[in-house]
């Protein structure tokens, strides 16, 4: 018999550690509840009719318990309920004279949370007390004690707050971003699936999600050895792997703006979201372009979790305070604990093969817009509206170069164009619509040679403005008056179209180039300032900053040969012509294709980036440091890397790249505010 219970306490122990590993590790999900929905779930709950008291007892005219004004809070850790109450007691004296007792007050009570096996959040009465309407223990109380404990003590322990849809929803996350191939250890932990032990933060609740996991899963992936830069092809490539991030981080942005319609979008909040989109884009061209080496073999998480670190905060901060329903912040809380859950399970167990997957990301997106047959991941090149109201984008300018009023009198006449000569509309590129834009990344524009014209003589005379002339179209006619005022005369207007659409400089050409370029460039500098008001102490600054951002970005130069042929000019990393915009940066904010074929809306785009930088992060830095010169460099170094890179230049660890890249910006800026002017022979201003 002894050697029969030996053998059973034995087989019990095979069993018992064939079920669970000798090494294994508990990871936690913390799934938080913010008070305000716990608060408003109750009161939907408690108080249906939140205008009038709820009758939980009624019986003839005297006797009575209602409740008003239902309130969740947590007090120094611990979780209370409270609220409005009137009780009455009574009956008719004599069949005359009724004998009545009232009590008007509140009622408190100390809870404890818990989760029931179905899920349900519930809660347990601690303790209760009762106090009159000024906050003193009532004198008669005896009967509204018992009615509250009759009626409401129960009705409330019965209440359940459903945990089961979050609780599935973040493992749908998880299962869609694990490995195919591999899914067999996400599945075993999961199955260990478990409610720890809760606990109160002071603006909500920490539900623990238990997942018991294999030793050997914890362990780190070993990092991959530093990446060389990519070639063009090769990025073009890569980049189809990033745009679904890019595409959901656009489709959160504006959930987010759009549940928040009744309660608009303050300054600060649309200033994070700005930052998070366009420094999430930087950092996709700093991995691209090898700037960021690659730390592992999936760079896709690294920028995910980035943009996870901004996005998370701005949500928590915003979710409770912009008036949003209840069911909207239902969606948010689930969004929010979903992605902190692939997160920890992505740190914690790297051996599940958590990856992040378009699968995810369009289910993780679809928890903040069930139903809709809008694709979260949808990417294409299109200017989008809603993205450029949302951040007060200035209008899409038409074809037609913009209309520039003439200068304040004590301004040289030189710098205004006259009212009388009309100027031909800049025509399209090659093979391209200038309203169109491309459904995918647009290529080079390399279809056919676009021989340069030479000079030729034309008619001295311009012909008289027509009724569609508009003075932007007077400036170009202008600027080549004043090119040629010491030589041949003006061009005509077929003539001027050729040089400005796909114009490469011979070196005999590139004084006149120079003039026309310089003139431009100070127009669309000046008309951004009159556009946003910028103070009179920093305009000059951003006038010069226009030019010297020109020149180191392009050497002036919106297009370049190449085997004979003209072609946009564009970076490995998707810079495109004179001001070299990045079509990956600022896909949905301009017309890809007008940015490769029209000089003028290049500058007008580069301009008015310039300027929300400037704004935003230049006048900022020189503020914080009493000094208005910062304001260039500030500037421009969000220009050049992102928002995150505006105080790089005051950095003394910054590296050897970023350091020659800021003092060269310095040093053309200084030679302009000098009143020196461009020499494209050698990319410098003399």
């Amino acid at each position: 018999m002894r050697q029969l219970l030996r053998s059973f306490l034995l087989f019990c122990l095979l069993l018992t550690t064939a079920a669970t590993p000798l090494s294994a590790k508990t990871i936690e999900l913390p799934l938080f509840l913010r008070t305000q929905i716990l608060q408003n779930a109750l009161v939907e709950s408690l108080t249906p009719q939140p205008d009038r008291p709820t009758v939980l007892f009624q019986e003839g005219s005297y006797n009575y318990f209602h409740i008003s004004k239902p309130q969740l809070s947590i007090r120094d850790g611990q979780p209370y309920f409270s609220c409005n109450a009137t009780a009455g007691m009574g009956f008719d004296s004599l069949g005359v004279l009724p004998s009545v007792v009232k009590w008007s007050g509140s009622v408190l009570m100390r809870l404890n949370f818990y989760v029931d096996p179905k899920w349900q959040l519930r809660y347990r009465i601690i303790d209760s007390a009762i106090y009159n309407e000024k906050g003193g223990k009532p004198v008669v109380s005896g009967f509204a004690w018992e009615l509250s404990k009759r009626f409401l003590h129960p009705r409330l322990e019965q209440y359940a707050f459903d945990l089961a849809m979050p609780q599935k929803d973040i493992t749908a996350v998880l299962r869609a971003c694990s490995s195919p191939t591999n899914s067999a250890p996400l599945e075993a932990a999961l199955s260990t699936l478990t409610v720890g032990t809760l606990h109160t933060k002071a603006d909500g609740l920490i539900v623990p999600l238990l997942l018991t996991v294999a030793d050997t899963q914890s362990k780190a992936v070993t990092p991959l050895p530093p990446q060389t830069p990519l070639g063009f092809e090769e990025m073009e490539k890569l980049q189809h792997v990033f745009e679904p991030l890019d595409a959901f981080l656009v489709f959160i942005i504006k959930n987010l703006s759009a549940d928040t319609v009744n309660a608009p979008v303050n300054a600060q909040q649309q200033k994070q979201l700005f930052d998070l989109l366009i420094t999430s884009r930087y950092q996709l061209l700093m991995i691209l372009t090898g700037q960021a080496p690659m730390e592992n073999e999936d760079p896709l998480r690294l920028l995910f979790i980035d943009a996870w670190e901004q996005l998370r905060p701005i949500i928590e901060q915003n979710s409770g305070k912009n008036g949003l329903m209840q069911k909207q912040l239902l969606r948010y809380m689930t969004f929010v604990n979903a992605g902190d859950a692939l997160l920890t399970i992505d740190a914690a167990a790297p051996g599940l093969g958590i990856h992040l997957t378009s699968d995810g990301l369009r289910l993780l997106a679809r928890m903040l817009q069930t139903g809709s047959g809008e694709d979260p991941l949808h990417f294409d090149w299109k200017i989008d509206p809603a993205l450029r109201e949302l951040f007060q984008f200035q209008p899409e300018p038409d074809a037609k170069l913009q209309d520039f009023p003439p200068d304040s009198p004590q301004e040289s006449p030189a710098d205004f164009p006259p009212e009388s000569v009309p100027v031909p509309t800049p025509a399209p590129a090659p093979n391209s619509t200038p309203d169109a834009t491309p459904q995918t990344a647009p290529k080079p524009i390399i279809e056919q040679d676009i021989p340069i014209p030479p000079t030729q003589e034309s008619t001295p005379n311009p012909p008289a403005p027509t009724q569609g002339s508009t003075t932007g179209q007077y400036l170009l006619n202008f600027l080549v008056g004043v090119a040629h005022a010491e030589g041949p005369p003006p061009l005509t207007t077929t003539e001027l179209k050729k040089r400005l659409d796909h114009w490469v400089p011979t070196t005999e050409e590139l004084a006149e180039y120079e003039k026309i370029i310089a003139q431009l460039l100070k127009s669309f500098a000046r008309e951004q300032v009159k556009q946003d008001s910028l103070e009179p102490r920093y305009a000059t600054i951003y006038q010069h900053l226009v030019p010297a951002t020109a020149m180191i970005e392009s050497c002036w130069q919106q297009y370049e040969r190449k085997d004979d042929k003209i072609v946009t000019l564009r970076s490995p990393s998707g810079g495109i012509g004179i001001m070299q915009i990045n079509q990956h940066v600022w896909r949905g904010f301009y017309n890809i294709e007008r940015l490769q074929g029209d000089v003028a809306y290049n500058i007008q785009a580069g301009s008015q980036i310039l300027m929300r930088y400037f704004k935003e992060y230049g006048a900022q830095v020189a503020k914080e440091n009493g000094n208005p010169a910062h304001a260039a460099r500030a500037t421009y170094a969000a220009y050049n890397a992102g928002p995150r890179a505006s105080r790089r230049f005051m950095k003394p660890d910054a590296n050897a790249r970023q350091k020659r890249v800021d003092e060269h910006l310095w040093d053309l800026y200084q030679k302009i505010a000098a009143g020196g002017s461009g020499n494209l022979a050698n990319c410098n201003i003399l």
